[in-house]
């Protein structure tokens, strides 16, 4: 299909003004059981029903606020429950029912993946006895009419508020301001939150667990983040710069953080984080203790989510179509949190490069699309790479493109006037244009109503007698030929361009107008050594520039512009690996790429150059890697290590067994890898060891199990079998499983603890156990896996996860074929 189906909004015959949930449990059948108070005003005139969206629930009444009771339709095939009113109302009305109800089991069927669908029910099981007792719901896309009967679409606006009671010692976190919450004679507790800001229904939550709160402040407004009982301290370290950023966000966009208090609180089997208003849902894989730090933090999480309070919840996209608007905002004021807090290199790395990289590999893969538009095959599957980094990065250029004082001044016009309300792509045009007088319908056409980036070739000349520089700058994209998508045919984009010669470095922009081909002369007092163009990437883009090798190892050496540095690294890397270069080129190309990587100043640099060092053969680069695995940051340690370990050269085990000892997890973690891949005869008691090693969630205990899974030691089957069970953390059970599927072929009881872990995992949508699981049936290469993996295929409940799962099937009937023609089947 070229390009998918249009979708529209539903229509609405009513405005929801108010909803309130009065709620109790049944864990056994994971139910919520209780009251809705359903407050509405008609849309049209004389209105004798209405239809709440709502799924797999069942209703014993619904009545008038009076009492008056009401006839009422269920169709769950539908998802629909159909009221008839007792008379015509107008809207000038206000009309409130009262529905009981009840919710008949959970769905983990999700399109986003790893979220689930309205409730979903934590407890022990006798598989994982440790696993926490939780409920917690998920409400976006479309997904809280699967616990509480309401109009389930972003474009209707009202407030609410959540009574429920729950056991002791377990609390209750929702939207808004906790009313009360008061200790029951039955050894129970009730909460009552309520808030007060309109929002559209899927941005309501609760969440049920034993927590403690990390406290914070910010201008009066609490700053809580929920957290294990015994996490506390690493929900300290966790959450420490949490007010911080509410205190940027709230200045930078001249709009203090608008709701009665932020609290983000930590679930399992959660996928990510959710922006419910005023209380994100986080997984509580964010939490780490200050060791975790030096590889690692949650800032990225915790500011993405905590942005969207303003980007998603103050102003919501009107429909799915516009979700840009809540992703990519947050995806960008994530990235100038870290332009804020960690300066312009590691906004540049992180951000800016991370979210072109992210769409290049996306547009290569022929996945194609404008940001903004209303054809989609799914709602959820609208939540991808143009909606996420593929904004951010044309926030970024509409940001450079503006100016600071306009972009900013634009944003607090945008929120403020816009507040509480769902909006379109074209009213946050228009809050531009009103706040600068600029006509933007030229950016948005190209960057978000039509697909596509400029290819630019770029050539470059110097006449020495007039002192000019300059180049020739063609557009050379093409329309793609398989897609219906509008797409943009020549670009217009201002561009910096970086001049530098050995007395001075200046940069000049230069406006690239929508055709084929122009030139920009400059003058130049001698020979450039520097010519960079686009300054900072600030453009998303394809760029060939030609230049001699000693431009670019000038380039990478002494460019002050990271994104040019990195640039250049690219095309010496590709040189390097070209057959055809020189071997007297290949020399210079290696010792430059040694060079950068040990002399560098900025980390992110020096571990691409480890990264690139992988391709490249010789002393030059053997001992750039080596001097890298005494980096001072650990994080080009662990670069360094991982490209030294893909030789599997065991005279390389010296160099790995003293970083089993490093303080940076990532470190040991490639290290272990590493050492398990020489095969070394010391391996094996050294990667033992670190089974023992204390550490955050026993992430030492997982990565000698790993390192253990490489070296195929079948004297650790043991410790495999012992650490697979569900007693232990996730990522050591993984470890473990991969482990027993490395070395216990020959031992009858490692299918069947596979197989059993493969068909729990896959009929419970968690991914980690099932791929690790998945990945010990192929490696074992048993035929009957086939079976076993088709059960689990079929018992999954989201077409998602059943496409994650059959890449095992056809793995293992790809390694299980010799096997069976070797039995003579």
């Amino acid at each position: 299909q070229r390009i998918p189906p249009r979708q529209y909004i539903p229509t609405r015959s009513y405005d929801t003004q108010h909803i309130k949930l009065d709620l109790h449990f049944d864990w056994e059948h994971e139910q919520a059981i209780g009251t809705e108070t359903f407050s509405f005003m008609p849309l049209t005139n004389d209105l004798r029903s209405i239809e709440l969206d709502a799924a797999n629930m069942s209703f014993s009444s619904v009545k008038l606020a009076n009492g008056t009771p009401l006839k009422f339709e269920p169709d769950m095939a539908h998802e629909k429950l159909r009221i008839t009113m007792d008379r015509a109302y107008q809207p000038s009305d206000l009309v409130t029912l009262v529905i009981s109800y009840s919710t008949n089991g959970t769905s983990k069927d999700s399109g986003i993946g790893g979220f689930g669908r309205g409730l979903t029910f934590i407890k022990p099981t006798p598989e994982e006895p440790n696993r926490p007792k939780q409920i917690w719901s998920q409400g976006e896309t479309e997904y809280n009419h699967y616990w509480f009967p309401c109009y389930d679409h972003p474009n209707d606006f009202s407030t609410t508020e959540i009574t429920a009671t729950v056991e002791k010692p377990l609390i209750v976190v929702s939207n808004g301001r906790l009313v009360e919450a008061k200790d029951n004679k039955d050894n129970t507790r009730t909460f009552h939150w309520k808030i007060d800001t309109p929002h559209a229904s899927y941005l309501t939550s609760i969440v049920v667990g034993e927590y403690v709160p990390v406290q914070g402040n910010y201008a009066g407004i609490p700053i809580i983040t929920y957290v294990y009982p015994n996490e506390l301290e690493a929900g300290k370290v966790t959450a420490a710069r949490l007010p911080e950023m509410v205190k940027f966000f709230s200045e930078k966009t001249g709009l203090k953080y608008p709701y009665e208090k932020y609290a983000q609180t930590v679930t399992r089997d959660f996928g990510g984080g959710m922006e419910n208003i005023s209380a994100t849902t986080q997984t509580d894989n964010m939490v780490h203790d200050a060791r975790t730090e030096l590889d690692r933090d949650a800032d990225g999480l915790e500011s993405h989510e905590l942005a969207h309070q303003w980007f998603g919840d103050y102003v919501t996209c009107r429909y799915w179509s516009d979700i840009w608007l809540n992703e990519s905002f947050a995806t960008y004021f994530q990235a100038m949190w870290d332009e804020h807090r960690l300066g312009r290199d590691e906004f540049l790395y992180r951000d800016v490069k991370g979210n072109e990289d992210a769409y290049y590999n996306t547009w290569a893969q022929g996945n194609r699309r404008p940001i903004v538009t209303s054809n989609f095959n799914s709602k959820d599957a609208i939540f991808d790479t143009y909606a996420y980094p593929r904004g951010g990065a044309v926030l970024h250029m509409l940001r450079k493109t503006l100016g600071e004082e306009n972009w900013w001044r634009s944003i607090n016009h945008y929120l403020k006037k816009y507040a509480n309300q769902p909006v379109q792509t074209e009213q946050f045009r228009i809050a531009i244009e009103e706040t600068t007088g600029q006509p933007m319908d030229w950016f948005f056409d190209e960057w978000l109503y039509k697909m596509g980036h400029p290819v630019f070739r770029v050539n470059q000349s110097y006449d020495q007698s007039a002192k000019t520089l300059t180049l020739k700058v063609r557009q050379e994209q093409k329309p793609d030929p398989n897609s219906d998508y509008p797409q943009v045919g020549f670009f217009r984009m201002p561009v910096d361009i970086e001049i530098g010669t050995s007395g001075a470095t200046r940069v000049e922009r230069v406006m690239i107008e929508p055709k084929e081909e122009q030139t920009f002369t400059f003058t130049v007092d001698s020979q450039p050594q520097l010519v960079n163009f686009d300054y900072g990437s600030t453009l998303i883009k394809e760029l060939k520039f030609d230049k001699p090798t000693d431009e670019l190892v000038y380039q990478l050496t002494r460019d002050e512009d990271l994104t040019g540095r990195l640039w250049a690294l690219n095309q010496l890397s590709a040189r390097w690996n070209d057959k055809a270069t020189a071997d007297a080129e290949k020399h210079k190309i290696a010792a430059a790429l040694g060079a950068a990587l040990n002399n560098d100043k900025f980390w992110g640099v020096r571990t691409d150059v480890a990264a690139a060092l992988t391709k490249v053969q010789g002393t030059e680069a053997r001992t750039a890697l080596l001097a890298a695995t005494k980096d001072k940051d650990a994080r080009v340690r662990a670069s360094a290590v991982k490209a030294l370990g893909k030789s599997n050269d065991p005279s390389l085990a010296t160099v790995y067994l003293p970083l089993l000892n490093d303080e940076s997890y990532a470190t040991i973690s490639e290290a272990a890898n590493a050492l398990g891949d020489t095969k070394n005869s010391a391996a094996y008691d050294a990667l033992v060891k670190l089974l023992n090693a204390p550490s955050w969630h026993d992430q030492i205990r997982a990565y000698g199990l790993s390192g253990l899974a490489r070296l195929e030691d079948k004297r650790a089957l043991e410790a495999g079998l012992r650490y697979s069970s569900g007693d232990n953390w996730p990522q050591v059970r993984a470890a473990a499983l991969r482990l027993i599927g490395a070395v216990g072929k020959d031992d009858p009881r490692v299918f069947q603890i596979v197989s059993q872990s493969f068909l729990h995992a896959a009929s419970r949508q968690d991914f980690q156990i099932a791929a690790a699981s998945g990945d010990a049936l192929v490696k074992l290469g048993d035929p009957r896996g086939i079976e076993i993996l088709e059960q689990g295929v079929k018992s999954a409940n989201s077409p998602q996860f059943q496409g994650f799962l059959r890449q095992f099937q056809q793995r293992l009937r790809q390694a299980a074929q010799p096997a069976q023609k070797g039995s003579g089947q």
